[in-house]
């Protein structure tokens, strides 16, 4: 029932003799790919974001899979935005081996978690949108082609939102 930063005292049975124990719950950080993830996504031409999770570790092995369960968080909240899969289109053309990347940079601006990559998105005002993966692969589309051609796909694919609800609330407001 304690909170982390908090003390507890904790008793101890050791050769028959009680010990008592005042242990304190210093806060860890956080790991960086959590177990389990709630189904959050964010598409844009194609391309479908979501942070990485235990899950699709485990149902793949691509490079950053095996580096990823290393790492710790260094701010509240980040994730690891990677490529999940790339529906075709012409737009995304030649980015179909990008998926299973993850998602560096978006215009410059380091990706912090997906929400934030689909705040950066959404706000975008240059004709150009990039994205600087790992490994150095960088993905460049035209800012208004992308959103006309997401919708297109979404459509193709019967998909009902660019979005999860989860996004669409930060997003809408």
């Amino acid at each position: 029932m304690k909170k982390p930063g908090e003390t507890a005292l904790v008793k101890v049975l050791r050769d028959g003799k009680e010990h008592e124990f005042m242990i304190s719950l210093n806060m860890t950080k956080q790991q960086l790919v959590p177990e389990k993830s709630r189904p959050s996504y964010y598409i844009l031409a194609g391309l479908v974001f979501v942070p990485l999770s235990k899950p699709l570790i485990d149902d793949k092995s691509s490079s950053i899979c095996k580096s990823a369960l290393k790492r710790k968080a260094t701010e509240p909240d980040e994730q690891i935005v990677i490529i999940s899969q790339v529906l075709s289109d012409d737009i995304n053309t030649g980015y179909s081996d990008l998926k299973e990347f993850e998602v560096k940079k978006v215009n410059g601006e380091k990706v912090v978690n997906l929400k934030h990559l689909s705040e950066l998105i959404e706000e975008c005002c240059t004709e150009d949108l990039r994205f600087d993966l790992e490994e150095g692969h960088v993905i460049v589309l035209n800012y208004l082609s992308a959103k006309e051609a997401t919708s297109l796909i979404l459509e193709r694919h019967k998909i009902p939102s660019a979005m999860s609800s989860d996004l669409q609330e930060t997003n809408s407001g």
